[in-house]
Parts: C-alpha cells; sequence; structure tokens
C-alpha cells in the first residue's frame, strides 16, 4: 500500500465475490470429506489371523516355521 492509498467503503460487489470465494471453499472442504469418509468406510474390516503376538526371530536362528507346512 501506498501512502496514498483511499480507504472507501466496501461495496456489494466486493461482498459478494468474498460470498462466492467462501461458498467455493466451503463447498471444496465439504466434497473432500465426504469423499474421506466414503472411502473409509467402504473398506471391509480385517480378519483376525489368530496370532496372539509378532512374531520374532530368536537371537543366532531363523524364524520358526508354520505348522503343517513343508
Amino acid at each position: 500500500m501506498s501512502v496514498r492509498w483511499i480507504r472507501r467503503p466496501t461495496s456489494r460487489r466486493e461482498y459478494a465475490g468474498a460470498l462466492i470465494a467462501a461458498g467455493a471453499v466451503a463447498v471444496g472442504v465439504g466434497a473432500a470429506t465426504f469423499y474421506l469418509v466414503r472411502l473409509l468406510l467402504s473398506r471391509e474390516p480385517l480378519e483376525a489371523t489368530g496370532l496372539t503376538g509378532p512374531r520374532t526371530v530368536p537371537p543366532g536362528g531363523s524364524a520358526p516355521e508354520k505348522e503343517g507346512g513343508a
């Protein structure tokens, strides 16, 4: 802003522009939220694997073999 900047009252056109910009932002946020919620709710639940804890490798050894497998 310069030293010679003159303040003037806000016009209806500026209010309308701000209203349109705010509405566009609101529609964008609403659409993104709807998309993310729809995406998260459409996922199928994971089945339990039956393991009680993480599989670990003993020091100096190899991973235990599965039961009934080769």
